[in-house]
């Protein structure tokens, strides 16, 4: 029979991989690193079958240090995500800088389409700022999404002279460095549009890709695959900290 502990480890089990057919169901099964609910899911069900099996008190001891040490970490980065997740560049921005998502075959994604309600909601206050319109084509986007933050802005009556394209872009830290090139000089004032949880570790990039006057904008998002994100960007800080980015 199992114990308290092994309990708690299958309901977080079940409860990771209901979470995958949740955020499946309502972002049609597109969304990058989805199946790591998946394998927590089954990590965690693992350990609570193990619980009362005759299982090396060593390695006992490993998955729960590595587990707290895991979850400990987790929180450090999820609170350095949520302490941009109320940006607000100043007025008077030179370039609003806004970073493409995923793009569907009948439109933009609701994150791109959050993003691009966020700059048409703020251009009043940086009426002179160009706008650059940034990332790649994906495999399955019918085309790139600098090609469809462009469309929707002049589609809402934004100047297309007011917009510069970088549609090269296949990640955070290429949108930063290719965008830097279009950008008139460091410290020129930028305002990075992009969703809430998407802040914190934008800005770091901006700033390692050259530009040192940089601000967040964050596009409000909210729903049941903000828990989603929020994990994918902690493992994208760590991914860029392993690789000298952060």
């Amino acid at each position: 029979m199992l114990n308290a502990l092994g309990i708690i480890y299958l309901v977080a089990g079940a409860a990771c991989i209901a979470f995958y057919f949740l955020i499946g169901f309502y972002s049609r099964f597109g969304l990058s690193i989805q199946w790591i609910w998946l394998v927590a899911g089954g990590a965690l069900i693992a350990a609570g079958l193990l619980t009362r099996a005759p299982v090396p008190r060593w390695l006992r001891y490993t998955w729960r240090t590595a587990l707290i040490a895991g979850l400990a970490l987790l929180a450090v980065l999820e609170g350095l995500i949520i302490s941009g997740m109320n940006a607000m560049a100043p007025p008077g921005m030179d370039y609003l800088l806004v970073l493409g998502a995923s793009v569907y075959a009948d439109g933009p994604s609701p994150a791109l389409t959050r993003r691009v309600n966020a700059v048409m909601d703020c251009l009043d206050q940086h009426p002179d700022a160009v706008i650059i319109a940034s990332g790649g084509q994906g495999h399955s986007e019918p085309i790139s999404e600098a090609q469809c933050i462009r469309d929707e802005l002049i589609k809402r009556g934004v100047d297309p002279g007011r917009i510069l394209m970088e549609d090269k872009s296949t990640n955070t830290q290429e949108n930063m460095e290719f965008s830097r090139a279009l950008i008139d000089r460091p410290d020129a004032a930028v305002g990075v549009v992009t969703n809430n949880y998407h802040i914190w570790r934008s800005l770091q990039l901006a700033r390692r890709a050259g530009l040192t006057n940089v601000h967040g904008i964050a596009a409000e998002y909210t729903g049941p695959t903000l828990i989603h994100f929020m994990v994918r960007e902690a493992i994208g800080i760590v991914a860029n900290f392993l690789r000298g980015k952060l």
